[in-house]
């Protein structure tokens, strides 16, 4: 049986290149929602950690802060956005309206 997917903001699979940059270097993004994101980095942070990073969307950079949810060991991790700014929240629904529909609505088809 499938399992419900409870996340309250839809997953969006990112233009090839999007990364986030911060103190311990960069990392590629898997996906990402208005809420947080996946990033791929082999030697994530603990979770609880927090975090300030720029967020690359293509040539804008959008600064953002968040707290690490969720980690795997050699793979990557889940940051939660926290305290994120209405102009931020902005840039990001103008970015995911250039990438068509979001990684739930391709599983529905």
């Amino acid at each position: 049986m499938a399992r419900k997917d409870s996340r309250g903001a839809p997953r969006y699979k990112p233009k090839a290149g999007t990364h986030i940059i911060f103190i311990e270097g960069s990392a590629a993004v898997r996906d990402l929602s208005e809420s947080g994101m996946y990033i791929l980095d082999p030697e994530p942070l603990p979770a609880g950690s927090k975090i300030k990073f720029a967020l690359r969307l293509g040539t804008i950079d959008i600064e953002l802060q968040g707290i690490v949810s969720r980690c795997t060991p050699r793979q990557g991790m889940m940051i939660q956005f926290a305290d994120i700014s209405g102009e931020a929240k902005r840039r990001l629904r103008i970015h995911f309206a250039g990438l068509g529909p979001s990684t739930e609505e391709t599983k529905k088809s």
